[in-house]
């Protein structure tokens, strides 16, 4: 009888050392996602600066580049331009651009001596649209 007892014994404690070392598989947790990059504002500057006075023009008309300072978008911009009478607010011309480059070379619609303009240059990301500037200036033709 000592002997079923020991066999008994032995076999229920090979059974919780099987049980006990057997590895319990786990799922690992998947690392979170990156967060969406952010985007720097938009920051930009127009070359000749103009300044807080009038930009001449020396043709019909005014040549200048937006310099965009800030990091660009990874889509690039959009480059709006309207020109308006400022006698009137008549519009005059009204153009849009889209580039991935930093400097952006634009011109007016045509100008006539005598008369003062609005330029105003909107540049928007096209990667976020609530990401955007604005700068005005005014303008006259000299000759």
């Amino acid at each position: 009888m000592m002997q079923k007892n020991t066999i008994g014994s032995v076999f229920i404690i090979i059974v919780l050392l099987l049980f006990s070392c057997s590895k319990k598989e786990t799922t690992p947790t998947p690392p979170p996602p990156p967060p969406p990059p952010t985007e720097e504002n938009l920051v930009f500057s127009i070359d000749p600066d103009p300044g807080s006075g009038n930009a001449i023009a020396n043709a019909e008309n005014y040549a200048f580049t937006v310099k965009v300072s800030s990091k660009m978008p990874s889509l690039g911009v959009k480059l709006d331009l309207a020109t308006k009478k400022e006698s009137d607010n008549t519009s005059v011309d009204s153009k849009s651009i889209e580039s991935s480059t930093a400097d952006i070379p634009v011109t007016t619609g045509k100008l006539v001596v005598g008369t003062v303009y609005i330029v105003k240059v909107t540049v928007t990301s096209k990667s976020k649209s609530t990401n955007s500037a604005i700068k005005e200036f005014k303008v006259a033709r000299k000759s």
